[in-house]
């Protein structure tokens, strides 16, 4: 009586499993919008050291090349770092390629910094997740003053940023081109951009302003 019983069982937990893999929880992580990274060790649009351990995306992000010719764009990385030392890691690789900080706000897990050299400008942002931190690199060209706000191109209303069959891959290993991005940065017309701001001192470390 006994072998029935136990045949019946493993039958009820393997009807169970199958179950439960239909419903896709045979991977916790399968759902993880990040896949596919790359080891990395600089970052393909600051040209500038990244912390150890951080992996590139680059269906995730996306690179063209602005109207002063300089490259501009989405680079996304993540890794098991701590978000005060990576932010540490990038504000002295960009310092040393002549970047001003500009701006450096943190709250929490998340954190935002934005620098500028010459008429380039950088938005640097942290999310620090359970086991991960998110770093989402912007770099894009200095708007003219009174400059409209740009309308979004039709080819980024999809999917976020994965290209399509038509669409070329960007240099270095990045997803998407051109359009495949985000808004047209293009300068409108308006007055020429001024500089604006003060001069970060060499020196100092970072520091930030906790809201």
């Amino acid at each position: 009586m006994r072998r029935p019983l136990v045949i019946i069982a493993l039958l009820a937990l393997l009807a169970t499993l199958s179950g439960c893999a239909t419903i896709g929880l045979e991977n916790p992580f399968s759902n993880d919008p990040l896949t596919g990274g790359t080891d990395t060790t600089t970052s393909l649009l600051l040209g500038v050291p990244t912390p150890a351990g951080m992996q590139r995306y680059g269906s995730h992000g996306f690179q063209d090349f602005g109207p002063g010719g300089g490259r501009q764009g989405m680079e996304v990385l993540r890794g098991k770092v701590d978000t005060g030392f990576a932010a540490q890691i990038m504000y002295s690789g960009l310092q040393s390629q002549g970047w001003q900080l500009r701006l450096a706000l943190r709250k929490g897990a998340r954190a935002v910094y934005v620098y500028d050299r010459g008429a380039t400008m950088a938005v640097l942002t942290f999310d620090s997740q359970t086991l991960l931190t998110v770093l989402n690199i912007w770099v894009a060209d200095r708007l003219p003053d009174g400059s409209p706000l740009p309308m979004q191109d039709a080819a980024s209303t999809g999917s976020g940023g994965s290209g399509g069959p038509g669409s070329s891959g960007g240099a270095g290993g990045m997803g998407g081109s051109g359009d495949a991005g985000g808004m047209n940065t293009a300068p409108q017309g308006g007055q020429p951009g001024r500089s604006g701001g003060t001069s970060g001192s060499g020196g100092s470390g970072l520091q930030e302003r906790t809201l």
